[in-house]
């Protein structure tokens, strides 16, 4: 007999009709007796201030379960990080794997349950997550412990699928304990207290921040410092936006509040000074009741770098791994110009946009570890104090890309400290894979070798290639390019060194390097750098050398044609002749 209503509490009524059937099908499995109880569509709000919702929260005789649902139908692959759906038109689609989203929900709902007055005399039964993958027509390639405390629809047919029923009547599903004591009829009423004296309440989907409401989560930092989330104007439903959150603790010290709304205003104050197509931008600033939450602009087609590479790496050329670099460096030598340094570039804090085109773009964000210096030409710089230290605003994949400095002292600030991450990220593109699998193994190489050498993992990686990169991840900041202009000029000889002249004109000038030949007779010798509105080359033209200017946008236009107005009529030696 299906779980009745009085046990299976619907919270929230779902908005989606796909998430409605695997509800209706979990409930259907279910006994109606005691110990069974579910709810269902409900958030709450832990401890360090962030949101949770919650698809289904179960108690049977065998345990205590909270479940994620996932209903994309097609083929699911990956590994135990990360997640590849291949969908039933042929199209990719690259995520986190939700289980470790859904294990942090778990303990935190676990750690605000412990602490009520229910669980006075009674102990607390083990809280678990399981993902349940409910799409009828779903096969899967997962191996081994990358389908742990994974489960699927009962009548699959497949000996190595576990149905959902039976990892939560008969707790025989992957990577489960068995060794389990049985769940009794006074622990399940006291959870149903627990939860009561916590209130959990309906999935707020019209919570609001500003104008914006916030639709959807999409991405949890895993040190819970900030959640970003999808956002739809009140009024405009399709005009969308990401709506970061910095979580402030409801009960951390007034310090830590200080420290994390700091980090936030410092965010926004960076941002604020740059101007630049290759760094997302925050369009405001706001105070929410959980904390101060920024607004950005939101394409839901992007990529986290990371994801883009786990997804795209072997449909990637040369010619794209080298324009991703480009991107990414020239956008942080226009930060530098600015006197802005990042200190915690990774490929989690780089989107990439017009991924399935051959010229995917990126945008850099996460920004709330930077620093402004007042000069970039010293390492001894003069620099705002900080608050707290970058690892405590990153996640830990992030910190295998951050310098040794940054990470050995907080007030760490020079240019060489980003050049260390775009180098260690430009191992990424090339290799598919993270410089190290862990901090340790990461410090003994650079150690090992004076800094990442990428000849020993990638046949034929050219000199310059293996130089860019080794120089660039040098832990002795004194052999290591001080500057982004180096590092710029490193990047130039590799390109010469992957590319052959084209006597063809590129279709699309600012994508144009060197040797490159544009329409009306230009033959590009350098590419000079990329500011807010405008790219510039050193091109070869009738025989003589000059400069090239051009917007990077036909909206931009207009500012250079003022330029040029302004330029044409001085003459002077010290103004610089259009």
């Amino acid at each position: 007999m299906a779980m009745m209503p009085d046990r299976w509490k619907e919270i929230t009524p779902s908005q989606f009709p796909w998430e409605r059937e695997a509800l209706e099908y979990v409930r259907q499995r279910l006994p109606d007796h005691e110990p069974y109880r579910a709810w269902s569509n409900f958030e709450f709000i832990a401890n360090d201030g962030s949101i949770n919702e919650v698809d289904l929260l179960v108690i049977t005789t065998m345990g205590f379960f909270m479940v994620e649902i996932k209903s994309r139908p097609g083929h699911l692959s990956g590994d135990s990080g990360t997640w590849v759906w291949k969908k039933e038109d042929g199209r990719f689609l690259t995520e986190d794997n939700p289980l470790f989203l859904n294990n942090r929900k778990a303990k935190k709902l676990a750690s605000l349950l412990r602490t009520q007055k229910a669980f006075d005399k009674v102990r607390i039964p083990f809280l678990e997550a399981l993902v349940f993958c409910s799409a009828e027509n779903l096969t899967c390639s997962l191996k081994g412990n990358d389908r742990f405390h994974i489960c699927f629809r009962d009548e699959s047919g497949n000996p190595d699928i576990v149905g959902i029923r039976e990892a939560l009547v008969n707790r025989n599903a992957p990577g489960l304990k068995q060794d389990v004591s049985r769940i009794s009829k006074p622990q399940s009423r006291a959870i149903g207290r627990a939860l009561d004296q916590i209130g959990i309440r309906p999935s707020q989907k019209a919570r609001k921040v500003g104008d914006y409401k916030l639709d959807k989560l999409i991405y949890q930092c895993p040190k819970d410092t900030y959640q970003d989330w999808e956002a739809s104007h009140a009024s405009l439903s399709k005009v969308k936006r990401r709506v970061r959150i910095y979580n402030v603790a409801l009960t951390e010290s007034q310090e830590t509040r200080s420290q994390i709304n700091k980090a936030a205003e410092r965010e926004f104050k960076l941002l604020n000074q740059l101007q630049h197509e290759g760094i997302l931008h925050a369009e405001n600033y706001t105070q929410h009741s959980l904390g101060p939450a920024l607004v950005y602009p939101y394409d839901r087609d992007s990529l986290r770098l990371d994801l883009y590479l786990s997804q795209y790496f072997a449909a990637t050329g040369v010619d794209i791994r080298l324009s991703l670099i480009r991107q990414i460096a020239e956008a942080v030598k226009f930060a530098h110009g600015k006197g802005v340094i990042h200190r915690a570039l990774s490929p989690q804090s780089i989107l990439v946009s017009d991924a399935e085109t051959d010229r995917p773009r990126i945008k850099i964000l996460n920004w709330q570890a930077g620093r402004r210096v007042f000069s970039t030409t010293s390492t001894n710089a003069l620099a705002e104090t900080l608050t707290v230290h970058p690892d405590q605003l990153m996640e830990d994949s992030s910190l295998l890309y951050m310098s040794p400095e940054v990470l050995r002292y907080a007030d760490a600030t020079s240019e060489s400290a980003d050049v260390f991450s775009i180098g260690a990220i430009a191992y990424h593109i090339f290799t598919g894979k993270p410089p190290a699998s862990s901090l340790m193994e990461l410090r003994q190489k650079l150690f090992e070798q004076n800094g990442l050498d990428i000849s020993s993992v990638l046949d034929g990686s050219g000199n310059e290639l293996c130089d860019l990169i080794q120089i660039s991840t040098n832990p002795d900041v004194l052999n290591r390019f001080e500057t982004m202009e180096e590092f710029l000029e490193q990047l130039q000889l590799v390109e010469d060194e992957f590319t052959e002249p084209d006597e063809e004109t590129i279709e699309n000038p600012l994508d144009a390097q060197a040797k490159d030949r544009l329409k009306g007779g230009f033959l590009v010798k350098e590419r000079l750098g990329k500011g807010g509105s405008a790219t510039v080359f050193l091109v070869e033209h009738e025989g003589k050398e000059v400069v090239l200017k051009l917007a990077n946008r036909v909206e931009l236009n207009g500012r250079l044609d003022t330029e040029f107005n302004a330029l044409k009529k001085l003459r002077y030696p010290l103004i610089v002749e259009v």
